[in-house]
C-alpha cells in the first residue's frame, strides 16, 4: 500500500472534507507514492512517538494533533517543530494527520469519548455529545473517569450531586459548554477548559470534568486501530 492509498482509506474513515477551514490534516511530512510498511497511532507525533516508529518498523505516524499549524516559514533545528520535523525526515517516517476532521467523524473521536464513559447518546452535534450514563452520582462519574480515562482527572462541582444528563466534547472542548447546559446536561466532561470558560460553566450550573486533553482524545486509538488493521500494519502508541 502507498501512503495515498492511505489517505483514501483515512478519508473514508474520516473524510478529510470534515476538517474545519483553519485545520492542518493530511500529510505533512513524506512522499504520497511511498511504501507504507505500518502506521503508528498516537495523539501527538512527539519525538518519542517517531523512535518509537522506527524501532517498530512502520514508517509511518498517523497523529490526531497535525504539525505545521501555523504556517512555519522556516525549518530550524533550534525550534521544537523544525527539530521534531527535521527527525521525522532523518528517519523516513511519513507524518499524517486526523484532527477536526477525525473529531467530527462517525465513530471519531467525539463517538469515542461518549463510548469510553458509557454514554447512551440522544443528542449529537458536530463536537458535542449529550446522554445518559450509568453513574447515578457526580463522583461516581468521576471514579469511572478516573479508571478508564485518566486517573488524574479534575473535578469541580459537588460530588454528591444525582445526575441523569451527561454532555462531553473532547480536547478543549469549553465553548460548548453553554449549549451543554442548555440541553440539560448536570455534568460537562471535556479534556481542559480556559479558567473564565470553567466560571461560567459553574454559573450555568454544571459540574465540570477535565479529563485531560490528549487523555480525552486517546480513547479513539484503539477503535481507529481496529478500522485499519485489515489494510495495513498498525500498532497504537501513548506516551
Amino acid at each position: 500500500m502507498k501512503i495515498a492509498e492511505f489517505l483514501q482509506i483515512m478519508d473514508g474513515i474520516a473524510p478529510w472534507a470534515l476538517a474545519e477551514p483553519w485545520d492542518n490534516p493530511g500529510l505533512l511530512v513524506g512522499d504520497p507514492q511511498a511504501e507504507v510498511t505500518g502506521a503508528l497511532l498516537c495523539v501527538d507525533a512527539t519525538p518519542t512517538a517517531v523512535d518509537a516508529a522506527r524501532e517498530r518498523g512502520l514508517n509511518l505516524i498517523l497523529s490526531h494533533h497535525p504539525q505545521l499549524f501555523r504556517g512555519a516559514k522556516a525549518l530550524r533545528a533550534d525550534t521544537y517543530e523544525g527539530a521534531l520535523l527535521a527527525r521525522l525526515i532523518r528517519a523516513d517516517v511519513a507524518l499524517v494527520a486526523a484532527h477536526t476532521n477525525l473529531d467530527r467523524a462517525p465513530g471519531g473521536v467525539n463517538d469515542c469519548l461518549a463510548a469510553a464513559l458509557g454514554l447512551r447518546v440522544r443528542q449529537s452535534g458536530d463536537y458535542l455529545r449529550v446522554g445518559e450514563v450509568q453513574a447515578r452520582s457526580a463522583g461516581e462519574l468521576l471514579a469511572w473517569v478516573r479508571q478508564r480515562i485518566n486517573p488524574q482527572a479534575v473535578f469541580y462541582g459537588d460530588a454528591a450531586r444525582r445526575i441523569d444528563c451527561v454532555a462531553c466534547a473532547s480536547g478543549a472542548g469549553g465553548e460548548f459548554a453553554a449549549e451543554a447546559a442548555r440541553l440539560g446536561a448536570q455534568v460537562f466532561v471535556t479534556g481542559e477548559m480556559k479558567h473564565n470558560e470553567r466560571i461560567e460553566a459553574e454559573g450555568l450550573g454544571l459540574c465540570v470534568l477535565l479529563a485531560g486533553h490528549g487523555e480525552s482524545e486517546a480513547v479513539v486509538l484503539e477503535p481507529l486501530r481496529a478500522h485499519l488493521q485489515a489494510s495495513v500494519r498498525v500498532e497504537t502508541f501513548q506516551a
